[in-house]
């Protein structure tokens, strides 16, 4: 019998508790500065490292997620109409209406 799990399903079946985030985060650190670029609009994690002094995007993506953000990603069409992959994923905030 598998584990049960500690999170509650939130929307669309996904086990992201899509409650307030509980911390407040300094808007100069790099996880402050990747969601005032996610507040503004959707970015690739190679988006954010060239707009941002970051060192790996993903990571900061990653531990905002842990810290209760909710951030999904959604599928958009490659700006690079030569590259091999015709779609991209970017990473969105999903804001609390």
């Amino acid at each position: 019998m598998a584990a049960p799990f500690n999170k509650k399903r939130g929307p669309e079946g996904s086990r992201a508790d899509l409650s307030k985030p509980s911390c407040k985060i300094n808007p100069n650190t790099q996880q402050g500065m990747v969601l005032e670029v996610l507040r503004q609009h959707p970015a690739s994690a190679f988006e954010l490292q060239h707009l941002l002094p970051l060192a790996d995007a993903r990571a900061v993506v990653r531990d905002l997620k842990k810290k209760g953000f909710p951030i999904d990603t959604i599928e958009a069409p490659n700006p690079n109409q030569n590259a091999r992959c015709k779609t991209i994923k970017r990473y969105r905030l999903i804001e609390a209406q």
